[in-house]
């Protein structure tokens, strides 16, 4: 629910600009131009240079392309800092699939000026059901054998992010581009099940566990466009080395039947990348119709010391790490707000 608020919020934040301005009484349809080819029928493109607020709001639905566990598209670890322990956790791995699934955004770019802009989005993934295994090396002290069973549980993901972004250079050709997005994921995983059919496993089928994690990423980047950022060709590269974030991860049955495991930790390394490209044209003089291609990795890892709830036992300190990708492809529509002051 928190995930659909910001995607609503950000709706209400992207069309905003132009919606103020027809209330003023400005007309979306006043230049025989139109903003970025909108409104030239013949398809070539006035943009380059062009004086004035120039924005176009535009709607994305796109598909979530399914990665299977091997692939490693989301996948949470949780490191033994520390070997020579009693409890000899060493190492716990969550391997979780992509399903497919739908992916809703929304965007915003306004020109300011020939040389600066602005630009804005919300996206959100409905919640999919997949499937995350989960792997242990707990050995115990002294001894060489492992202790439990893996365990494969039911996962529910779902996740999303806002953003907004200053961009230099004409809206034509080479950018600059640099700004700031918030990131979420959620995994809730319910219903595991023995990998090895073991009679006695882990835990119970009851036990149920909770990863999120929260990205809040400064981001550069550039993207080079044929045409104008809403309509036309558009390539767009961002990313940053070091990214500050926040990872949570709850677990019963652990290492009892009652027991529940918490950890939390801040990032301290982390890393974003996202490479975008869609072309578009125009279509009947009110906007543009497009399909888009969108691949997203982020990372992140850092220190915590688990509790262990039930049993009185201080855990040693681990190292959590997070990585997630993902493959998307889609459609647009982009709305005509030919809006000079």
């Amino acid at each position: 629910m928190k995930k659909l608020l910001f995607l609503f919020v950000a709706f209400a934040f992207l069309v905003s600009a132009p919606i103020t301005l027809l209330a003023q009484g400005f007309s979306p349809f006043a230049l025989p131009g139109g903003f970025l080819g909108f409104g030239d029928r013949s398809g070539s493109s006035s943009c380059c240079g062009d004086p004035g607020l120039r924005c176009c709001p535009a709607f994305y639905v796109g598909y979530n392309i399914r990665q299977d566990r091997d692939r490693s598209p989301n996948r949470f670890g949780a490191i033994n800092r520390n070997f020579d322990q009693p409890l000899g956790r060493n190492e716990l791995e969550l391997a979780a699939s992509d399903p497919s699934g739908v992916w809703l955004g929304v965007s915003q770019y306004c020109q300011l000026s020939e040389c600066m802009g602005i630009m804005a989005s919300g996206w959100y993934l409905f919640p999919t059901t997949g499937d995350s295994q989960e792997f242990y090396d707990p050995i115990s002290q002294g001894t060489t054998a492992p202790v439990g069973d893996p365990r494969k549980w039911s996962a529910d993901r779902s996740e999303g992010w806002i953003d907004g972004a200053l961009v230099l250079g004409s809206p034509c050709g080479l950018n600059l581009i640099g700004g700031f997005r918030w990131d979420s994921l959620s995994l809730s995983l319910k219903n595991p099940v023995s990998v090895n059919g073991i009679t006695a496993p882990r835990g119970t089928t009851a036990d149920e566990a909770n990863l999120t994690a929260n990205w809040y990423i400064p981001f550069l980047g550039t993207q080079y466009c044929c045409g104008g950022p809403c309509c036309g060709l558009l390539v767009r590269v961002i990313g940053f080395p070091w990214i500050p974030g926040t990872v949570t991860y709850g677990e019963t049955g652990f290492f009892a039947p009652g027991t529940r495991v918490n950890a939390s930790a801040n990032f301290d390394h982390a890393a974003f990348i996202e490479v975008w490209s869609e072309a578009s044209r125009n279509f009947g003089g009110f906007g543009c119709l497009g399909v888009f291609a969108r691949y997203n990795y982020i990372d992140g890892r850092g220190t915590a010391s688990p509790t262990l709830v039930g049993t009185g036992t201080a855990l040693p300190s681990y190292d959590l790490i997070v990585r997630r990708s993902s493959w998307t492809v889609g459609g647009k529509i982009a709305l005509n707000f030919d809006m000079p002051f």
